[in-house]
């Protein structure tokens, strides 16, 4: 191969479908937990697509567990893995700084779709539930949420109590103003930290209800000193798969069921 074809640029399209696959690989791992680092070439001869893995910090796996993609004994196991579902790749193990880390080198981009469909395919049932109740939440305007997954258990906190107060309207269909009530207008008052309690009080048996399962909602109130740097918050607590896609469900069903039961505007 010639130095001119090893250097021969793609066009804008040619990239951008590249980059394309990228993004799809990128959410792929980053929905199954994984933290992925990811490169796109612009040069035919270069991989289409490279990806850097952490095997330090990861929790002993840079891949989902259970059905997930195999621990990496060197880059083998993972070389002979992708060849069977025929993402063609090559598999190295690199130092990223003093740790090791797995460089995946995806030649063409269908290569990075086919290795996105798979680790979506072995994401584990934790994560999938963990994804699907950060999109319910999103669904009802929460999305500073803190919703990740350790040990096969979903952990579910330090949503802000506005955002509280929100799920607990809509999970209570808005019947009940009883979280109305509290003193909890301005998210920069040190001062209602008794009201937090309160709320977190009233939306254990409401998000416990909606899980099937115990939550435990946790008050964290904000102290005079960082409520300049953090709202007042509380956290749910953690539950295993299945409560987590119940909840997920109720919040939903619940947002849907008063979006659809509005009153139509006033002509």
């Amino acid at each position: 191969m010639s130095q001119a074809e090893v250097d021969t640029p793609l066009d804008d399209a040619a990239v951008e479908a590249r980059r394309a696959a990228a993004r799809a690989v990128r959410t792929a791992f980053r929905d199954s937990g994984v933290h992925a680092m990811l490169e796109v070439a612009a040069t035919r001869a270069a991989p289409a697509v490279s990806v850097t893995i952490p095997l330090v910090g990861t929790g002993g796996s840079p891949f989902p567990v259970g059905t997930g993609l195999p621990l990496p004994d060197g880059a083998g196991p993972l070389q002979q893995l992708l060849a069977h579902h025929d993402i063609h790749a090559q598999v190295t193990v690199v130092e990223l700084g003093p740790d090791p880390a797995l460089l995946v080198a995806l030649p063409t981009g269908d290569d990075a779709l086919r290795l996105a469909a798979l680790v979506i395919e072995r994401r584990s049932e934790a994560h999938d539930a963990a994804l699907r109740l950060r999109g319910a939440f999103a669904g009802i305007g929460i999305t500073e949420d803190h919703i990740y997954v350790t040990d096969g258990t979903v952990q579910v906190g330090d949503i802000s109590v506005q955002d509280a107060i929100t799920l607990y309207d809509v999970l209570t269909g808005g019947q009940r103003n009883d979280a109305a009530e509290l003193d909890l207008g301005d998210r920069w008052d040190p001062w209602p930290w008794r009201e937090v309690e309160k709320l977190a009080k009233l939306m254990g048996p409401v998000v416990s209800q909606a899980a099937g399962a115990p939550l435990d909602c946790i008050p964290h109130p904000a102290c005079r000193t960082c409520i300049s740097s953090r709202p007042h918050r509380i956290t749910l607590g953690s539950a295993s798969p299945q409560p987590v896609l119940l909840l997920a469900d109720a919040i939903s069903s619940a947002n849907s069921s008063s979006t659809s039961g509005a009153s139509p505007p006033a002509n």
